[in-house]
């Protein structure tokens, strides 16, 4: 009896592949129609998901019991019918070996293929390398397949990922056109203060040559035989000039981002501890009423 397929979405961060992500829980029913289903119910499941893989939880403020048995739930939906199956996020661009293991142990029985998600690269690369850089997260995904067939490679513009989304849906069996991308989110932020903050930031510097890292990537790709769709070594002509002004922007870029995570990651720490404090509460007054019960009993 054939293996059904599960297809593992890794988007690598800043590829637009976040988009891809949000597209496939979107479209579900769509897909579902096309024999593919999306076994993870939200964006928000799957990040949870990919936080318990990484055993992440508490760099993001989030408990254990918040993101324990997320992936397995979601596999036991994926076993629960009869089609081909895909989901990703991109925080698994990161993930160890010993993560991938993890992973791809609770899928027997499916024939798994990896979508990696790739864009030109930029100064994070050097600081950030486990999740930036695609021949290591190549050479630690590739343990996930059988053979070079079923690791694929999307290049993606993040401006326009129209194309890329086209290209996951003829891999993964559906069909894409028609099936709009949401909406990329963007937030405001004061770009005169964090270019202050960028022009004293030393640690932000830009990598240095890009363009030898994308024809080291291609070639990685064309010696292992992946499965490659767009132009890996196109990423060459927009990766850019190295100038101050463009060092100026990627610093300001690098610093929204940081402080849009540490907003994300100081509600999810007062949402925690609202919790702890409603807990306590309860068990403060559950107290009480037990020290009550206690005193009531003695004897006069």
């Amino acid at each position: 009896m054939a293996k059904r397929t599960a297809y593992l979405h890794v988007g690598l961060p800043h590829s637009g592949g976040d988009r891809l992500d949000a597209a496939l829980q979107v479209h579900a029913d769509a897909l579902a129609a096309s024999g593919v289903r999306v076994p993870s119910t939200s964006v928000d499941e799957m990040f949870r998901a990919s936080v318990e893989i990484r055993r992440d939880h508490k760099a993001w403020g989030l408990r254990r019991k918040d993101v324990e048995g997320v992936w397995s739930g979601i596999c036991r939906r994926a076993y629960a019918g009869k089609d081909s199956v895909v989901v990703g996020h991109s925080l698994l661009a990161g993930a160890t070996e010993t993560e991938i293991d993890l992973l791809v142990d609770r899928l027997p029985g499916f024939a798994v293929h990896v979508v990696v998600t790739v864009a030109a690269p930029d100064a994070r690369l050097s600081a950030f390398p486990d999740d930036h850089d695609l021949s290591d997260v190549l050479r630690r995904w590739d343990r996930a397949v059988c053979s070079p067939d079923r690791m694929h490679v999307v290049v993606c513009d993040p401006t326009d990922p129209t194309p890329a989304w086209q290209a996951l849906g003829q891999v993964v069996g559906f069909e894409a056109t028609g099936l709009d991308l949401p909406a990329a989110t963007v937030g405001e932020v004061d770009t005169h203060a964090l270019r202050l903050i960028a022009e004293g930031t030393s640690s932000l510097s830009v990598h240095g040559d890009l363009g030898v890292v994308v024809q080291e990537w291609a070639k990685v790709v064309a010696d292992a035989g992946y499965d490659v769709r767009g132009d890996l070594t196109g990423l060459v002509a927009t990766v850019g000039a190295d100038s101050g002004s463009q060092r100026d922007d990627l610093r300001v870029s690098l610093l929204s981002e940081a402080l849009s995570d540490s907003i994300a990651e100081v509600t999810r720490l007062r949402a925690r501890t609202r919790d702890l404090e409603r807990d306590n509460a309860t068990l403060t007054k559950k107290k009480r009423k037990l020290k009550q019960r206690l005193l009531d009993a003695q004897p006069a």
